[in-house]
């Protein structure tokens, strides 16, 4: 990323840059739960996994949308971006919970591997936050 780069694109590039994150982690949680269970434990790591990218798909496209909007406005869209991906988690695991209540295990750690990537996501704004000041 450089410097020059307006902040909707950086945005977008950091989005990017996250899902390709958590799309690399969901491969590795299939592989381990492929040798761990089997098939069934890998799709339902796979699905947990899934679950997790399109929420934060989801909840980016929605915050990108934003990006020329007023402060308050743009921190009202985050707080409801926020509230929708809550509520699907919620009814993506409820649904989870029906289809796959053998393994849900699985289904818990690809979900969990997703939210881990935001941590490297969160120290790459931070360094890029320092470069720019």
């Amino acid at each position: 990323m450089t410097d020059q780069a307006a902040p909707d694109v950086v945005f977008a590039r950091t989005i990017a840059w996250l899902m390709r994150v958590q799309a690399l982690l969901i491969v590795a949680v299939g592989v381990l739960f492929i040798v761990i269970g089997g098939v069934p434990a890998m799709l339902a790591a796979l699905a947990g996994g899934a679950a997790g990218l399109f929420l934060t798909a989801l909840t980016g496209l929605r915050v990108a949308l934003s990006q020329s909007a007023e402060s308050r406005q743009m921190v009202r869209t985050f707080y409801r971006a926020m509230a929708l991906k809550f509520a699907l988690t919620v009814v993506f695991f409820i649904v989870v919970a029906i289809f796959f209540a053998a393994h849900f295990v699985p289904v818990l750690v690809g979900y969990a591997a997703t939210l881990a990537a935001y941590w490297p996501a969160l120290l790459k704004m931070s360094a890029l936050a320092k470069s720019n000041t």
